[in-house]
C-alpha cells in the first residue's frame, strides 16, 4: 500500500509541478528588443492566422518567435480548423484538470463528485473518469 500512496503521489507532484512551470519561466522584460520592436501595422486577424505560416507570421511583426510562440500559433490554428469544422462543439477549457485531479485524488467518489457539482459541464466528468482509471491502472501495477 506503500508503493500505491508513494507513485500516487508522485505522478501528482509531476503532474502539479509541470502546470507550475509557467511561473518560473522567463518572461521578455518591458526593455527587451523583441518585446518592443513589433510592427505596428502587424495586425492578426483570424483569417491571417488559417492562411498564412509562421515564417509569414513572422515576416508581418518584424520579428523571430520562440519555439513555443510558434508552437502555440499552430496549436490555435488546428483549434479555428476544428472549430470551424464542428461549429456545434464548444471548444474545450481547462476544466479537464479538475475531473482529473477529483479522480486521481478521490477515485470513484471524486467521479460522483464531478457528476453531483458539474453535472453541465461533460468535460470535468470526463476527466474524473480519466483520472479514476489511471489510479485504478496504478493499482493494479502496483499489485
Amino acid at each position: 500500500m506503500k508503493k500505491f500512496f508513494t507513485s500516487l503521489f508522485l505522478c501528482l507532484g509531476l503532474l502539479l509541478a509541470t502546470n507550475s512551470y509557467a511561473m518560473f519561466s522567463k518572461a521578455p522584460a518591458a526593455n527587451d528588443p523583441v518585446a518592443t520592436n513589433v510592427n505596428p501595422e502587424a495586425k492578426l486577424g483570424i483569417d491571417d492566422l488559417k492562411n498564412m505560416t509562421v515564417k509569414e507570421i513572422e515576416a508581418k511583426i518584424g520579428h523571430e518567435l520562440t519555439w513555443k510562440q510558434k508552437l502555440g500559433i499552430k496549436m490555435l490554428k488546428n483549434k479555428a480548423a476544428k472549430a470551424e469544422r464542428h461549429p456545434e462543439k464548444p471548444a474545450a477549457s481547462g476544466s479537464t484538470l479538475i475531473g482529473l485531479l477529483l479522480g486521481l485524488v478521490l477515485f470513484l467518489i471524486g467521479v460522483l463528485i464531478a457528476y453531483i457539482a458539474f453535472a453541465d459541464d461533460r468535460n470535468v466528468i470526463k476527466g474524473a473518469w480519466i483520472g479514476a482509471a489511471v489510479v485504478l491502472v496504478l493499482y493494479l501495477v502496483v499489485l
